[in-house]
């Protein structure tokens, strides 16, 4: 009887264990933007990730793999004024810049999409997404999740939020969120050290996430701001980026000035400061700024760690941090490895 009774319990783990593996399988996660394909891998799900964008590009180890099912109707080589122009038409259209590739995300039958609808500008527009899905993945069930972090607590939100709805255990969301939070004041603590022993005050900075037209940061960039060490006068936090005119900027008058280009990383963003603000009539007025005489203007890589709303925005911090306090200026650790970059006059 007893061993009989050992059967049934082996048999019955065996079937748990199988049920449990059938479940796992069943998630099967398309991200349509690069920092939720960044929050899925920080919950350890990275391998239910099966199609991404043609912008995903970390973790390596997780876009090495998933196929992409975008594509962008923008030139690679376009400035940053034919950029803006091609965005301002497709939202007077109320078309998008994106487009989704029907054929792979029909062949990959996701039981999860998920997308944004906060901006047009940084991902497929959501109601083609919508209808797209809806058209596409008919056969099968899906759920589609919109995510529209404004502010740091909402990213940190979005943690729980996906992870709930991916069945990711609650230990590992516990983690990724603490994750996030220790480093957050880990930075503040060596801030609040820096501010207190030298006595200093905390610099007013600029950050310009486009530059032709110029566009201040918005929604979580203030916060990054406050963080790290600096005040931030442009806008509120989850306030939206707006565009700014060049006597704007110039009565703000900022004592640090952080180039962080929306989508770029940061060999195009030095790229286009040479070309845009230091050279022709543009750098008649660049040039009275006190930021750009004292040279405190800083390329930092904003597709990286300015732009996407995920877990990275706290290496943000802290490369503005090692900006605003010389955390690391001795050594030049932080250009060496190409987080930042000091732009000088004198060598343009």
């Amino acid at each position: 009887e007893r061993e009989r009774e050992r059967e049934r319990e082996k048999s019955m783990v065996t079937l748990q264990e199988k049920a449990a593996a059938e479940e796992e399988e069943v998630v099967r996660v398309v991200s349509l933007l690069p920092s939720l394909t960044e929050v899925v891998a920080d919950l350890g799900l990275g391998k239910k990730l099966v199609g991404i964008t043609h912008e995903c590009d970390y973790p390596k180890w997780v876009t090495s793999k998933a196929q992409v099912v975008t594509e962008s109707h923008v030139p690679s080589d376009a400035t940053q004024r034919e950029i803006d122009e091609s965005v301002r038409k497709s939202l007077v259209q109320t078309n998008s810049l994106y487009a989704l590739k029907e054929q792979v995300l029909k062949t990959l039958k996701p039981s999860h999409v998920l997308t944004q609808s906060l901006c047009d500008v940084c991902a497929v527009n959501f109601q083609q997404v919508q209808h797209k899905c809806s058209k596409l993945l008919a056969d099968a069930p899906y759920k589609l999740l919109s995510i529209e972090p404004q502010t740091l607590e909402d990213v940190r939100e979005s943690l729980e939020l996906v992870g709930a709805n991916l069945g990711c255990e609650r230990q590992a969301i516990d983690e990724a969120l603490q994750r996030f939070d220790s480093k957050r004041s880990e930075i503040r603590a060596r801030v609040d050290v820096s501010l207190r022993a030298g006595s200093r005050k905390r610099p007013k900075v600029a950050l310009l996430e486009w530059f032709d037209p110029l566009f201040y940061g918005g929604h979580w960039i203030k916060e990054m701001v406050v963080d790290a060490g600096g005040t931030y006068e442009l806008c509120e936090k989850g306030q939206r980026s707006k565009v700014m005119t060049q006597d704007d900027l110039l009565d703000y008058d900022p004592d640090v000035i952080i180039l962080a280009p929306c989508g770029f990383g940061i060999e195009r963003c030095v790229k286009d400061a040479k070309t845009i603000l230091y050279k022709g009539e543009h750098f008649k007025w660049w040039s009275k700024l006190r930021a750009v005489q004292g040279n405190q203007v800083f390329a930092a890589d904003g597709n990286q760690y300015f732009s996407r709303p995920s877990p990275r925005l706290v290496e943000g911090i802290e490369i503005l941090a090692d900006i605003l306090h010389h955390h690391h200026e001795e050594t030049e650790r932080e250009a060496a490895s190409k987080r930042w970059v000091r732009l000088k006059v004198e060598d343009e």
